[in-house]
């Protein structure tokens, strides 16, 4: 009998909507039901004519669903529904016009966009229907929310979609009216971080159900997108950057695709990628730009064959190039060796370094080079912190523990942890070093000699000594792939070469590395306590960074090989690098994101320290910024009251393309302030809406649910013009419908009647 049920009789059934007039107690109504077959099946125990028992079980059963229908009328069947004043009420409509509508994977390759407008403008379109009931307002939402008369103002043009400020805003504009219901139109995808489910529990509250039709399809079968690149500049060459690219990827296990970095139309770098199962993975790229400025470069994935969603196989990055000042290192000797020469050598043609020395050379005499004005180093190792604190980076070779006074040590520990320098040790440390706060900064343990094992006593000083035989240094797991000591960007290669480079000659002999220390290097032969010797050790200590060196031989890696390799150079580059790059600046920039969509909010901060590198709260800021159309605005930045010498600036980004701002900065803390700091960020089309930009489903269902209305997928949504009529809301009335004069219940008691009188006639039963 279910099968001649429409859809809203089930409806009202399953939700216990239905119930009957006249309707007896419910046991009673039961036994009534039961007894009709009872009675009908006693009346045919014996008839004029014999008949088979088949024949007689379909007699029984016609005759008993006739009377059993004609006492379900008697009973009068009711649904309880509701229903609204026609015109008197409003009825909101919301339509996803974020760029992923721009998708087309809707059935015959129609973008979601043409679906939605053909279901809501076309042939028996939604809005019309529901215009006869309520008094419709169509809106459009992507971050923000717009009305909208017809079809031609969607433009599947937004950066991104917020379902919770969309109901929010609507609640707000039409909050002084009788809103019967929300309709909201999406594909679901939600990429705010906002929760919609609190916008729709807002709305149960006010009795005002919210329907939800789902577009596009829940799982996108091929494509091949760009999720995120991410630049950042490299330590093994002050000209190359690292750029590292997140490739998604459903359908293409196997294939093999060309990544392409572009300036302009000009290719400048490229990789061959297989890819591998589906899902995601890192892939990483480096380039060189070719002038320094900030760049915008494009990184180009091929179209695939079969590829539904395009717009993400193009993606824009920045690479700031812009001209930096130098790096400064202060390295410090007890005397002339040769390693300090071949140091020296590596970083003087390097404009991102500048090595300030101080070298003894013989009792009381002392000899500076790299210094920028006569009073620098003047009076030997720096005795006042905004002296020490103008390097970001220090060397210390072979020196006595009396080279220091205790305030100086106490302000090299301040150097490291506070100021966040970086801190290397580059020589022997002798025996009174052990209690001092060096030892706590490096990332070795520190030894009395005594305490060594004999045939690890005197180190390298000692000629036939084992520390002093020549070794062959042997890379770790974490050297063999740390940034500090690599030697090619390719794996293979850097194993190769690190191969060939010349023996080491001496180690010096310290105790066992750090609970948080990484040793990069070590000695293949010698161990103590289990432990092979430490060549090479780093780790944190603060905010700075320190870092241990047991030889004097590197230069062998350039005085043993051609004069065209740079092996040694860029070794010493690196970890110079690595050391100084940490370092806090007097006025630093930062952007509260590594990119923006148009229409983004900017939010920039200036920190600010002061000669000592504490938060400078009385300083006085301007930022000028450029937009890409050359157009330039100056504003005074304002302190932020949270956060000690942290200055902000906020603005709308409208226009794609690189934005420059130039912070101007006049500080009452004292002199030596860098006053100009320019930086630069980038407004690029958005990729958030095509980064999985299947149907959510599982959203628009709880926003349903929880709103107290129901979700449709595109096709079906014409049911929902039937169903928002009877779902109870503030502004609607219940009703009783009755069931029992619908005219197929009329057409099936008919048949069932008909069919009775033919079968007994065809078997000539009276």
């Amino acid at each position: 009998m279910s099968f001649f049920l429409d859809a809203y009789v089930l409806d009202a059934i399953r939700d216990g909507r239905f119930d009957f007039a006249y309707g007896p107690h419910p046991l009673i109504s039961l036994l009534l039901f039961l007894l009709i077959p009872a009675v009908v099946w006693f009346l045919y125990r014996r008839t004029t004519r014999p008949i088979t028992r088949r024949w007689k079980n379909l007699l029984i059963g016609l005759r008993s669903a006739v009377l059993m229908l004609l006492l379900l009328l008697l009973m009068r069947p009711i649904i309880t529904t509701f229903e609204v004043n026609p015109q008197e009420t409003y009825l909101a409509v919301l339509v996803d016009d974020s760029a992923s509508m721009q998708i087309a994977d809707v059935t015959g390759f129609e973008s979601r966009q043409q679906a939605v407008t053909d279901a809501l403008y076309g042939e028996n379109g939604i809005v019309a229907g529901l215009a006869d009931r309520y008094q419709v307002r169509t809106f459009a939402f992507n971050q923000s929310l717009r009305r909208v008369s017809d079809v031609s103002d969607l433009t599947a043009q937004g950066n991104s979609s917020s379902l919770e400020q969309a109901m929010r805003q609507v609640a707000e504009q039409l909050g002084g009216l009788p809103l019967s219901a929300v309709v909201m139109i999406s594909d679901g995808a939600d990429n705010a971080d906002t929760d919609p489910l609190l916008s729709a529990r807002d709305f149960a509250a006010r009795q005002i159900p919210v329907f939800t039709v789902g577009v596009g399809q829940e799982q996108i079968p091929r494509d091949v997108g760009i999720s995120n690149v991410s630049a950042s500049q490299t330590i093994l060459d002050n000209s190359v950057f690292d750029v590292q690219v997140d490739l998604n990827q459903q359908g293409y296990s196997g294939r093999q695709l060309n990544l392409r970095v572009m300036d302009g139309e000009t290719e400048v770098a490229s990789r061959l990628v297989t890819l591998g199962n589906e899902g995601g993975r890192r892939i990483e790229l480096e380039i060189s730009p070719d002038r320094k400025e900030p760049i915008l470069y494009e990184l180009r994935v091929d179209e695939q064959d079969g590829e539904i969603v395009l717009q993400n196989n193009r993606y824009q990055f920045l690479v700031d190039n812009s001209e930096r000042p130098p790096l400064n290192v202060l390295y410090v000797d007890g005397h002339p060796r040769n390693e300090f020469k071949f140091i020296r050598r590596a970083v003087e043609s390097d404009t991102s370094l500048r090595l300030a020395s101080y070298l003894r050379t013989g009792p009381g005499r002392f000899y500076r080079q790299g210094i920028n004005t006569p009073l620098e180093l003047s009076g030997g190792f720096p005795t006042r912190v905004e002296d020490l604190y103008q390097y970001e980076a220090i060397v210390l070779g072979d020196i006595g523990r009396d080279f220091f006074t205790d305030d100086q040590l106490l302000m090299l520990q301040d150097f490291v942890a506070e100021r966040g320098g970086g801190l290397l040790v580059a020589g022997m440390l002798d025996d009174a070093f052990v209690d001092s706060v060096v030892a706590d900064i490096l990332p070795l343990t520190l030894n009395r000699s005594d305490t060594l094992p004999a045939y690890l006593q005197g180190g390298i000083r000692r000629g036939g000594h084992a520390t002093g035989e020549l070794f062959a240094p042997r890379l770790t797991a974490a050297g063999e792939f740390s940034e500090l000591l690599r030697l090619d960007s390719d794996d293979a290669n850097n194993r190769r070469l690190w191969s060939e480079l010349p023996t080491l000659q001496g180690i010096y002999v310290t105790g066992r590395a750090k609970p948080g220390a990484t040793v990069l290097l070590e000695h293949p032969a010698l161990q103590y306590q289990n432990q092979a010797l430490p060549l090479i050790a780093t780790q944190r200590y603060g905010s700075g960074r320190s870092m241990s060196i047991n030889t004097a031989s590197t230069w062998r890696w350039q005085m043993l090989m051609s004069a065209e390799d740079e092996s040694h150079e860029r070794l010493w580059r690196q970890m110079l690098r690595w050391l100084a790059q940490g370092a806090m600046e007097r006025v630093s920039v930062s952007f509260d994101k590594p990119f923006y969509n148009a229409g983004d909010t900017v939010s920039v901060s200036v920190k600010v320290l002061d000669a000592e590198y504490k938060p400078d709260n009385n300083a006085s800021l301007w930022i000028q910024r450029s937009d890409p159309l050359g157009n330039s605005v100056d504003i005074a930045m304002e302190w932020d009251i949270n956060q000690d010498g942290t200055y902000v600036s906020r603005f709308v980004a409208a226009d794609e393309g690189v934005y420059r701002v130039l912070v101007d900065v006049a500080s009452a803390a004292g002199t030596g302030l860098e006053t100009e700091k320019p930086a630069a960020f980038v407004v690029t089309p958005s990729l958030r809406e095509f980064n999985n930009a299947g149907r959510d489903t599982g959203m628009l269902t709880r926003i349903a649910d929880i709103g107290g209305g129901r979700y449709y997928d595109l096709s079906a949504a014409q049911q929902m013009l039937n169903d928002i009529d009877h779902v109870p809301g503030a502004y609607s009335r219940e009703v009783q419908e009755d069931l029992w004069d619908r005219p197929w219940l009329l057409a099936l008691l008919i048949a069932l009647m008909c069919m009775d009188w033919m079968a007994r006639r065809y078997r000539g039963l009276s």
